[in-house]
């Protein structure tokens, strides 16, 4: 049950967050909007998420005196490591060009995706030691 309400907050999140995009920025002249590809990146997002609510599952059961399995805290290390130092140099070599622009929207789905299992790993990993 944790993971669907994880993936329905990350997804009214970035909804919202893109709403609040959309209306706050003057479109162009002879457009509609003022949206772009990049608008549409969450994966960072998604991460800087994944560490502080794992971050706080643990602090959590540190004060409550839980006992964290090893396996778990293995999951949550690798999660935080992944994501935080792995991704973004992968994201970097695959999904962007040589001048920082995304190179496609196939791309960012992709990074998005590495995004939502960082998530989805370090909350089922808070969970599991918060429970």
């Amino acid at each position: 049950m944790a993971w669907l309400i994880t993936l329905a907050l990350a997804v009214g999140v970035s909804g919202a967050q893109t709403w609040l995009k959309l209306v706050s920025r003057e479109p162009p002249p002879g457009k509609k909007h003022a949206l772009t590809i990049e608008d549409a990146v969450f994966w960072i997002d998604w991460t800087v998420t994944a560490v502080v609510a794992l971050c706080g599952a643990l602090i959590a059961a540190s004060l409550d005196h839980k006992p964290i399995a090893t396996s778990t805290v293995f999951v949550a290390l690798g999660a935080i490591l992944v994501g935080m130092t792995v991704m973004p140099f992968g994201v970097r070599m695959v999904c962007y060009d040589g001048s920082g622009v995304i190179k496609g929207w196939l791309h960012v789905v992709c990074a998005n995706a590495f995004g939502l299992i960082v998530l989805m790993s370090a909350v089922a990993a808070g969970v599991k030691t918060y429970a």
